[in-house]
């Protein structure tokens, strides 16, 4: 009878530890072979700020102004199979992983934080620099989603009546 309850009893910690997600994380879905970024941009002679953040399950997220200086994203979406590639693609020509800590001088500041499977890669570059403002403009042009359907609804331009 006793090893029938000391059975039960495991039995049912085993049910209860399924339901309340212990499982590892490496259940957790990963889309973009384990690469993460977050992506804080500034201009601040224009007082303008943007916030870029890709989780290795395909979320997008992002935030302009005071969302953007805070790291409090406002927007988020999944992010289609052929976007990560692209991501991943824009990622790498950055040159991330051989990146000093800091490079460039002026406007824009760019701070890039990129988790991979070699670790955690973090570096500011100041200024232009072609390969950043590649990715940042794409991010922002995913970030643009937001508003899709306020422009789709728009009425056409055409001919006025009188």
């Amino acid at each position: 009878m006793r090893a029938w309850r000391a059975l039960s009893c495991a039995i049912a910690c085993v049910i209860a530890a399924m339901h309340v997600g212990c499982a590892p994380d490496a259940m957790q879905v990963d889309r973009t072979g384990g690469v993460e970024l977050e992506f804080m941009w500034s201009q601040d002679s224009e007082q303008r700020k943007a916030y870029y953040r890709v989780t290795r399950d395909g979320e997008f997220a992002s935030a302009g102004g005071v969302n953007a200086r805070d790291r409090d994203p406002n927007f988020r979406a999944a992010m289609s199979d052929a976007e990560i590639a692209r991501f991943i693609e824009l990622l790498r020509a950055t040159g991330y992983a051989s990146r000093g800590d800091e490079s460039g001088d002026g406007e824009p500041r760019s701070e890039l934080a990129v988790r991979d499977a070699d670790g955690r890669t973090r570096f500011v570059v100041f200024g232009a620099d072609p390969s950043i403002e590649a990715l940042r403009a794409w991010l922002a042009e995913l970030s643009m989603r937001q508003f899709r359907d306020v422009i789709e609804a728009q009425p056409e331009a055409g001919p006025r009546k009188r």
